[in-house]
């Protein structure tokens, strides 16, 4: 989607999604609970991010193929699938038996089932925030981390 500015045309930035305890930032690529940065590995948030932006809707195992190895793969997606969902559900503290957020629909697919509030960006990116310190010389931490 791209939006006019200064007589130039800029592309939307991603979306924010927001649900539960979690923000998910697509343009920063960053996934955080209560504000504090959530490891999740690339191909997880990536899957995450899919499933979000389809929210409510059957995700196929074979729309997840294509998304995240492409349509001509010589791995076992079966188990690449399995292995994914079980990170995305680890990062967000869901379980399998009884989901808040991601439900199995057996032999076909997951859906993304929690409320999802979406923010559009129509800005141009933030910067990003310089390192926090402590005030010692040399010693520095990164927010939220």
């Amino acid at each position: 989607m791209l939006k006019p500015f200064n007589g130039h045309t800029m592309p939307l930035q991603p979306p924010q999604f927001r649900f539960g305890e979690f923000l998910l930032d697509t343009a920063a690529f960053d996934l955080r609970r209560n504000g504090r940065r959530v490891r999740i590995e690339r191909r997880a948030l990536d899957l995450l991010i899919l499933l979000l932006e389809r929210r409510g809707e059957l995700v196929s195992r074979p729309d997840i193929v294509a998304r995240l190895w492409g349509k001509d793969v010589c791995i076992d997606v079966e188990s690449g699938i399995n292995t994914a969902i079980r990170k995305v559900r680890q990062a967000l503290h869901d379980d399998a038996e009884a989901p808040t957020c991601i439900e199995t629909v057996p032999g076909k697919g997951y859906r993304f089932i929690a409320p999802v509030e979406t923010a559009a960006t129509d800005s141009p990116p933030a910067s990003v925030p310089e390192p926090v310190t402590d005030g010692a010389p040399g010693l520095r931490h990164d927010a939220g981390t």
